[in-house]
């Protein structure tokens, strides 16, 4: 006989190959110069899409590209709903779902943690291009397993008499089995025919599409959008998709950060990942409040102080003078520029793609600016650095035609881009690709922020700039010290910057 029990790993046992089906190259489009139309190869169908004036026209490459992405969304839509399968495993995740809304409710951490583990398996089974046919131990209420050999001996047995297949089964229907029905069905009565509307999916989902358009606006970066999606699908995952809104209180936040402290002291996730998750939950918990009929008030406890996740301070990885030696003598003229700008002002990827040909003195070799960052903060100072005699060569050299940037790429591209198309978040950076590159030929282990906290660190060792750190690397001021420039003592970071690029033995020291 089997025994039934929710709170056992019996649940999660199942001997189905897992194995992922391989799933299609990424289809791109490419000139098909005969018919003078743009092709991509999909699943082994060929598609073609009007090529305009040629294979140099941009505006018919950008509607071949929107017509594709529209086709392929087709395609990847009604494969999905084509699958083998898919119906019982979309029953099977709704049964598992509400197996944890009731975990949930009740504070049964066991349990629940199951039912997510059962959840995402399923779901990834699920993803893969052929699903496998589920299995006895993949539903929650399987009872006690069946007899497979004796009920495939008796099939025919009972067909050549005209019967339907009995099934037999190793035992009775286990106790635990009817208590889950029950409480279940108790649920269920009482949560009535849940809305679409009210569900973690469909808000999250709403949520989201608020941060897209402050993308779209410029009020918000894609990158910070994508990160608030991938921790909100974790906290859909702790919660159930299917769960209501309104069911949010002080024991949904209480168990959010109990299971969070558990990855963490699990080796799961870092502490900086869990601190994020549990900030971005308070965010859109108070987006409910603030905007929707959903959720009337704030869990009592969602801005108590014991449910702090402490982050440890990362390491702070600098640069030494023969690393930076290193790097100088094997890196190409426009990698070797990045590192310098990095040094030299504490520039970031995304500083050097928005650099502005006004914000160079091209004559005295100084960059005046705010950094991207922190453009729109009051409290943050416009910056000016004199540039190392070989910083501003290389500037110069590589400079494009372009009016409004100083840097693009060979190809008369943004040095670094990012979007949200049709929900998919999609970043290119040149120079983060370029510094990559660098490391791995000089096995040397770093990326462009180790530049400007290379510098930092060098001004806050030393006893005459230290407090300019955080001028240099245009943060608003913090400390007692940092706030005692109340204006921007330009000529000692004048100073402060020759003597970085000296110390760093890229400049010349005259007095030697």
């Amino acid at each position: 006989m089997v025994h039934y029990n929710m709170d056992q790993s019996s649940f999660m046992d199942h001997n189905l190959d897992q194995r992922r089906v391989g799933m299609p190259r990424q289809a791109k489009l490419n000139w098909d110069a005969p018919r003078n139309k743009w092709r991509v190869v999909y699943l082994g169908k060929k598609y073609r899409f009007d090529g305009g004036s040629g294979k140099s026209d941009r505006e018919a490459r950008k509607q071949a590209e929107a017509a594709w992405r529209a086709t392929k969304a087709q395609l990847d839509l009604e494969a999905e709903e084509a699958k083998p399968h898919r119906t019982e495993y979309k029953n099977v995740i709704a049964e598992w779902e509400s197996v944890l809304r009731w975990c949930i409710d009740h504070d049964e951490g066991m349990t629940a943690a199951v039912a997510r583990e059962k959840i995402k398996a399923l779901e990834e089974r699920l993803a893969m291009q052929t699903p496998p046919p589920l299995g006895w131990s993949d539903r929650p209420f399987n009872g006690p397993a069946p007899l497979t050999a004796i009920n495939e001996r008796m099939k025919p047995v009972y067909q050549e008499a005209g019967l339907e297949p009995v099934i037999q089964v190793s035992g009775p229907t286990p106790y635990e089995h009817t208590q889950w029905q029950d409480r279940l069905e108790t649920q269920h009565r009482r949560l009535g025919e849940a809305s679409t509307e009210d569900t973690f999916a469909a808000n999250v989902e709403k949520y989201l599409l608020q941060k897209r358009a402050k993308v779209a606006a410029g009020q918000l970066s894609a990158a910070w959008a994508e990160t608030s999606r991938s921790h909100l699908e974790f906290i859909m995952e702790f919660a159930g998709s299917g769960t209501s809104v309104s069911r949010i209180d002080h024991n949904t936040v209480q168990g959010l950060y109990n299971h969070l402290l558990g990855r963490v002291a699990a080796k799961q996730m870092s502490d900086h990942y869990a601190h994020n998750v549990f900030a971005v939950f308070k965010q859109f918990v108070r987006w409910l409040v603030k905007n929707t009929s959903h959720l009337e008030m704030l869990p009592k406890n969602i801005d108590d102080h014991d449910l702090r996740i402490s982050v440890t301070p990362r390491e702070v990885k600098v640069l030494t003078r023969e690393q930076i030696k290193t790097l100088m003598e094997k890196a190409s003229p426009r990698t070797k520029l990045y590192l310098l700008l990095g040094l030299n002002s504490a520039m970031t990827q995304i500083d050097m793609a928005e650099l502005h040909p006004n914000e160079v003195d091209w004559k005295q070799g100084i960059i005046t600016r705010k950094r991207s960052k922190t453009g729109n903060c009051e409290n943050v100072p416009v910056v000016s650095y004199p540039l190392w005699a070989e910083t501003f060569e290389l500037l110069k050299q590589e400079r494009s035609d372009d009016p409004d940037h100083v840097l693009l790429t060979r190809e008369g591209k943004l040095l670094r881009t990012e979007e949200i198309n049709g929900g998919k978040y999609k970043k290119t950076d040149a120079v983060r690709l370029a510094i990559r590159r660098l490391s791995k030929k000089t096995e040397i282990e770093f990326t462009l922020k180790a530049c400007k906290k290379t510098s930092a660190s060098l001004l806050r060792g030393n006893r005459d700039y230290k407090g300019l750190q955080s001028l240099f690397l245009d943060h608003a001021p913090q400390t007692v010290a940092e706030i005692h420039y109340t204006t921007v003592p330009q000529e000692l970071l004048n100073e402060a910057i020759a003597w970085l690029g000296q110390e760093m033995g890229i400049v010349k020291d005259e007095s030697e």
